[in-house]
Parts: C-alpha cells; sequence; structure tokens
C-alpha cells in the first residue's frame, strides 16, 4: 500500500495524475484540513470509475464526516485516521462492495473518460448528481434476509424473556446446623533434636530460640530516710536559792536526761530566796525527742551555778520535727528486678515471634531468663533519691513448637468426642498451649495441647433442595427447619425479588452452611 499526502492546491485531476504515476495495487490519499478536493459531488464519482479502471484499490483518510459519508456509499474505503486505515483490514474489506451507481461519464475531459450518449433515456448534460447517486434497488433475496433477521431477533428476545423467567432465577439458602463443641487435651513433648513427630512418644519436633534484650526502667523509691528537721522549744522558769542576785547567762546548757538544752537569752535573779525568771529554752538537736514533757528539765550542766538556782520547765517544749527524705529501699530493688524481667520477657517475645515460621507458635510457659548478662542499679539501698533505675541485659530462651504437627496428635482424641450423627469441622479445630509441665537445658519442654474444635450435624441436602425446589419461601423454611437439624431457622435470599417461589431447578439453587 501507498500513502499520498494531498495539498491543498490538489483537485481531481491531480488526483488521477497520482495514480497513473503509482505502481502499487493500493493506494490510500491523506487529505488535508478544509481543502477543496472533492468537494464537487461528481469527483468521489469519477475517482471510483477510474480507479477501478486502472485496477486500484483507492482509500481516503479525512476528518470531515460528510466526506466520508460520501466516500463510504460510492464503496470507498474511509477512514478517520491514518492508523485506522493502516491497522484495519476490515475497514478495507467492508468499503469493497458498491452501494451506489457509479457509471458516470467523463465531465472534465479526465484522461480516457468518454460520455456515453444516454443513461435512463435522458441525455447526460441533463444528469444531475441526484440522478448519479440513486439509492440501490434491493434484491427479493436481500428482502429476505433483512425480513429473516428481523423475526430470529424477536425469536431470541422471546427465548431471553422465556429463560429469564424460568432460568435465571436463583436462591441462596443460608443453613445453620446445629453444633457441639468438642475438646480434648494431651501431653506433648516439643523436643527440638526431633526430626519427625513421634506418634509412640506423643512428641512433636520443637525450635529452640535464644535473644539477648537490654532494658532499662525506673520506679519510685519508697524508701524513706527520716532526719530531724527543727529543734523543741520552750521556756524554763529558774529559782533563786540564795539571797544574792545570780545571773543567768545565755547559752547555759540545760539536761533532761541524756538530751541538752541552751538558753536562748541571759536573764537576771534578784537577791531575794525563791525569786524566779523564765528564759526561752531550745533543743541542741534537732527532732521530736526534744519535745520533752513539763518539769523533765531539772539538770544544770553548770556546777557552781546549779548550787545557786534550780531550773525547771513548766510546761512541755514542743516544736520538735523531723523531715522525710524518699531513698531505696529493699523491696524497691526486688520490684524494679521483676518489672525489668517482665519487660525483658516481653520484648523477647516480640522478637521471637518475628523468628516464627508458619505455622509455629510460641510455647510462652518455656520463656524463661537463662543468664542475667548485666545488672546496674543507680542507687544502693538507703541512699536518698526519688527515682530508682536499672538497666539489665539478659539471654532469653524459649521453644517454638508446629501446631500443624501437634493438630496430628490432637486428631484422634477430637474424633473420639465427636457424637453420632456429628462430623468434625477440620476448620473449627484450634490448638492452645497449657501450662508447661517440665522443661531442661536441652529445650525440651513437655506442654498440655488444649485442642477444640466444633461438631456440625451431619445434613443431607440432596433430597430436601428436590423436594423445595419451586416451592414459595415459607414452605421451603419450615420444611428445612422441621426435616433438618439446624440451631436456626434457614435464611433464603431469591433474585430477583419478585420472584417469590425458589427456583423450579434445583441447580439454581445454592446452599450454603454456615458453621
Amino acid at each position: 500500500m501507498q500513502t499520498i499526502f494531498l495539498d491543498q492546491d490538489d483537485d481531481i485531476i491531480s488526483v488521477c495524475d497520482r495514480l497513473d504515476w503509482t505502481a502499487a495495487s493500493r493506494v490510500l490519499f491523506v487529505l488535508p484540513q478544509r481543502t477543496a478536493v472533492f468537494k464537487n459531488g461528481l469527483d468521489l464519482a469519477r475517482l471510483r470509475r477510474y480507479a477501478d479502471r486502472q485496477r486500484v484499490e483507492v482509500g481516503l483518510v479525512t476528518g470531515e464526516k460528510t466526506l466520508l459519508r460520501q466516500a463510504r456509499s460510492l464503496g470507498l474505503p474511509a477512514f478517520a485516521t491514518l492508523e485506522e486505515a493502516e491497522s484495519s483490514r476490515r475497514g478495507w474489506w467492508r468499503r469493497r462492495r458498491r452501494r451506489e451507481w457509479v457509471g458516470l461519464p467523463a465531465v472534465g475531459g479526465l484522461q480516457g473518460d468518454r460520455p456515453s450518449a444516454r443513461q435512463d433515456g435522458r441525455s447526460v448534460g441533463d444528469s444531475s448528481v441526484a440522478d448519479i447517486l440513486r439509492l440501490p434497488q434491493l434484491s427479493w433475496r436481500q428482502w429476505v434476509i433483512r425480513y429473516a433477521a428481523i423475526l430470529l431477533f424477536f425469536i431470541a428476545l422471546a427465548l431471553f424473556f422465556i429463560g429469564f423467567a424460568f432460568t435465571l432465577p436463583r436462591a441462596t439458602i443460608t443453613l445453620h446446623p446445629e453444633t457441639q463443641p468438642v475438646t480434648a487435651s494431651l501431653p506433648v513433648l516439643a523436643d527440638p533434636t526431633l526430626a519427625d513427630v513421634s506418634l509412640r512418644d506423643m512428641a512433636v519436633p520443637a525450635r529452640r530460640l535464644t535473644v539477648t534484650q537490654s532494658w532499662k526502667t525506673q520506679i519510685d523509691a519508697t524508701g524513706v530516710i527520716v532526719l530531724p528537721h527543727t529543734p523543741a522549744t520552750g521556756q524554763v522558769v529558774f529559782t533563786n536559792l540564795t539571797e544574792e542576785p545570780v545571773d543567768i547567762p545565755a547559752g547555759l546548757i540545760l539536761r533532761a536526761g541524756d538530751l541538752a538544752f541552751e538558753t536562748i537569752a541571759a536573764a537576771d535573779l534578784v537577791g531575794v530566796v525563791d525569786s524566779t525568771t523564765a528564759v526561752g529554752v531550745v533543743a541542741l538537736e534537732p527532732g521530736p525527742d526534744g519535745n520533752v514533757p513539763a518539769d523533765a528539765i531539772t539538770q544544770i550542766e553548770d556546777a557552781e551555778l546549779a548550787e545557786l538556782v534550780e531550773a525547771r520547765n513548766p510546761a512541755a517544749l514542743t516544736g520538735g520535727a523531723v523531715r522525710q527524705i524518699p531513698a531505696v529501699a529493699a523491696a524497691d530493688m526486688e520490684r524494679l528486678r521483676a518489672q525489668a524481667r517482665q519487660f525483658l520477657q516481653a520484648v523477647a517475645l516480640a522478637e521471637m515471634e518475628t523468628q516464627l515460621l508458619q505455622p509455629e507458635f510460641l510455647a510462652r510457659e518455656s520463656l524463661r531468663v537463662t543468664a542475667v548478662q548485666e545488672e546496674t542499679f543507680s542507687h544502693a539501698v538507703g541512699e536518698e533519691t526519688a527515682v530508682l533505675s536499672l538497666q539489665m541485659r539478659a539471654e532469653l530462651q524459649a521453644t517454638a513448637v508446629n501446631p500443624s504437627l501437634a493438630g496430628v496428635l490432637a486428631a484422634q482424641p477430637l474424633a473420639a468426642a465427636v457424637p453420632a450423627g456429628f462430623q468434625l469441622l477440620p476448620g473449627s479445630i484450634q490448638l492452645a498451649a497449657g501450662e508447661a509441665l517440665a522443661a531442661d537445658d536441652a529445650g525440651r519442654v513437655t506442654v498440655t495441647i488444649l485442642a477444640e474444635g466444633m461438631a456440625a450435624a451431619d445434613l443431607n441436602l440432596t433430597d430436601p433442595t428436590a423436594v423445595i425446589a419451586g416451592q414459595p419461601v415459607e414452605t421451603a423454611m419450615a420444611y428445612l427447619y422441621q426435616q433438618l437439624p439446624l440451631a436456626a431457622i434457614p435464611q433464603i435470599e431469591i433474585w430477583p425479588l419478585w420472584f417469590q417461589r425458589l427456583p423450579y431447578r434445583s441447580g439454581r439453587i445454592q446452599v450454603i452452611t454456615a458453621n
């Protein structure tokens, strides 16, 4: 195929000349936009006749819909795009059939064209475009084909509606069979040294997982250090035992047993026997021990002055107090150590979970701290602090068990627990590891495997499904609930909604067992 791009100045004469120059059997003319070529209604007919004479198959590429329609009516392959013309083999084949009569006389003196004398009793000069582009006359075979196609269409439409009414309706029945839980437990040895399941020893292969984790945590210290805070204060009354005046100096040490007090000011006693004066005193040591009762302070440390006067406190001293400072208690260390171990186990479990292979599970009871590599407390017992922290690094081990292998061991006990008339649902079997019964340094762990499953009633769906076909929904539901061991009333969904019966064909009834 040769593709020729036409210019704005091309006309029917130049187009026919290009056909003379080509040696290809198929020529594709690409028309420019807003071109004047082929605007005359006769040009397309001339092109078609000239191409037939030259035995050349001619196609057009144009974006004008009117020109596309006229070219196709004359049997010229016409395409909207160049890509469509190059790739659409069917488009070339369909355009080969002539839909219009194109036996036109030459107008304008095309090369080799000779006008005929008359067409249908009229001269060529009197011919018009309407005479040339006349509608085709259909033969009786074409009319038969058309009416046969129409008849087949209506037959197919009728069959479609019949099939829709009797074949397309479908129903979905959801049955909830009666179920009973079944359980079984058995001790299983998870042995990392095994390669296969041992039914005789009730043992399954296992893997030993070892991780090393570090954790730093802290808690508030609950211990308390009691420190003296304020000294006790009060008054002491001095009594003159002589007729001479006596000077009471400030800082005089007085005692009440082992407790020492001192006067906070000086005082003078007049030279009269039994004359008195009151002086303020303060305990030398802070704390509540200085809160002595009345008449407790009687000793004067100055021996010379003790012969001249006597002293006593008429009222109890007050104000001696202590303050409590948080400190580390031994229980804090134990609590922090236990918390750190708990955190390490949680972190180790998370890391071990990432190391599991499908479908393994981790025997958590086998998890233990095998070695503490580092344990550093921030403070010792009794040290003053509000927060106690711990840095711990430890090695932890646990055993990973293959649940599918344990399921093989549990299948027989579960099957023995299924009651008569029921069957074990394979997908309902669940395994859980109980407490670890024993563990050794090699990683062998004996655990109690708890197997749980559901046993569903065995439903015979063949006969009931055939019986309820074509029945009303309520009748079908009552029949199924009466005939089958169900835990709930069946649910029936019908499509289309206006079809209030089950499909007449049992094959259009889908039964779903919801366990």
